[in-house]
């Protein structure tokens, strides 16, 4: 079972003083010493993704800095050899094989390849290391379930259910016809597909338009997007593909609703769309940014990253994302004892568990056949006139729409 938020900080003291008195087995082999655990990460931080997944990688380095700062979990330091991959999947591949048995670590975090993780797919299957919080979800990982594959970030469908729903319902629409923009890419394919599967739930029609991760003019698919008329408008991409297609469409006086993926809730987005672009933008997310709400868990990544000198990434979602994920990691590793090992926490996981962040996002369950992650999402936009996050309503509100 995951820690209660409120209990954690007596817990940790109990741990380590068990620690003390036990014997901390070592299994280098796993990456396992009696004074550290090493836990790889595999994000894009030079490419053409990494100003969003560096974020992700910036907040999970900070969990657990402050965990080490604590004393560790049991009485070791958790060692983060975090890895670029520069949006590549044949990088993927030997930053993987590296982690393996190269400089063995016991579990690894991000993956936000999408291209990565369907090559790698069968190979992490097949393996002993368990990919605990991917940054990106995909079926070749997650579907069936396999007890070394967990997604740690909010999930294309529940994230495609609450904007479709949120807008069609906010919109009073009886058929709602809705654009899929999106990169190409795998991951951009399997979000359109349950954008898709949503809207024709409802009665009503969707279509896919693509542009290129590095695409510096929309124009063509702007002119496209209003050639077809859509009610709303689904975003999925990187940080350019928001920014491009809200200013392209403003610039011609088109005002479309529009929600976009989580990873795509930035300040410097906001910033660089401004108010009359961003005024029709809104993101689908399962967990809430720092500073955004009074929720336990918001203070405590908050605090700590004034601390260290964050102040401003906090805000940014895929801080929030990777500080959780480094949470979810430090649990179930606390949940072993001083005995750590790759198969005991494979086995640890594949029973099922509860992850709880203190309000950062609703309780996220994982269970034997469903290791999607958090499901539980609500949309928020940026409000150009007080300069905050505005939530339309809260995760309860919108559990409605996961169908």
């Amino acid at each position: 079972m995951n820690v209660p938020f409120k209990t954690r900080a007596t817990l940790a003291v109990a741990s380590s003083l068990f620690a003390f008195g036990a014997v901390a087995q070592e299994a280098p082999q796993d990456g396992v010493y009696k004074d550290r655990i090493d836990w790889g990460v595999q994000m894009d931080m030079s490419g053409p993704t990494a100003e969003s997944q560096s974020t992700w990688v910036k907040g999970f380095q900070d969990y657990m800095r402050k965990v080490n700062e604590a004393g560790g979990v049991n009485g070791r330091k958790i060692n983060v050899l975090a890895e670029d991959n520069k949006f590549n999947a044949a990088q993927d591949k030997i930053i993987y094989e590296k982690f393996v048995s190269q400089t063995p670590v016991l579990g690894i975090s991000g993956m936000g390849s999408s291209g990565g993780q369907v090559a790698l797919a069968p190979t992490i299957r097949a393996g002993k290391v368990p990919v605990l919080g991917t940054y990106t979800p995909t079926k070749a990982l997650l579907e069936p379930a396999s007890p070394l594959t967990y997604h740690g970030m909010c999930a294309y469908k529940p994230m495609a259910q609450a904007g479709v729903g949120y807008f069609t319902d906010t919109l009073k629409l009886k058929a709602p016809k809705v654009v899929t923009v999106a990169i190409e890419s795998a991951g951009g394919k399997e979000y359109h597909d349950y954008v898709a599967e949503a809207v024709t739930k409802l009665g009503g029609t969707a279509h896919h338009v693509t542009m290129k991760v590095t695409a510096v003019d929309v124009t063509p698919q702007a002119l496209e997007i209003m050639n077809l008329k859509p009610d709303f408008i689904a975003i999925y991409g990187v940080n350019n593909t928001s920014i491009l297609t809200m200013k392209a469409l403003a610039q011609y006086g088109v005002k479309i609703p529009a929600f976009a993926i989580t990873y795509l809730a930035q300040p410097q987005i906001y910033a660089a769309m401004g108010p009359a672009a961003g005024a029709n933008y809104h993101v689908s997310t399962c967990l809430s940014p720092g500073g955004s709400d009074d929720s336990p868990g918001n203070k405590e990544l908050s605090a700590f990253a004034d601390k260290v000198g964050r102040g401003t990434l906090k805000e940014d979602i895929n801080y929030a994302a990777g500080w959780i994920v480094a949470d979810l990691v430090r649990d179930r590793i606390q949940a072993l004892g001083a005995n750590v090992t790759r198969a005991r926490l494979v086995e640890n996981l594949g029973k099922g568990f509860v992850a709880e962040n203190g309000g950062l996002t609703a309780p996220i369950t994982y269970t034997p056949t469903d290791h999607g992650g958090p499901t539980v999402h609500k949309i928020i936009s940026f409000d150009y006139a007080t300069n905050k996050v505005k939530s339309h309503g809260s995760f309860k509100d919108f559990e409605k729409y996961l169908k």
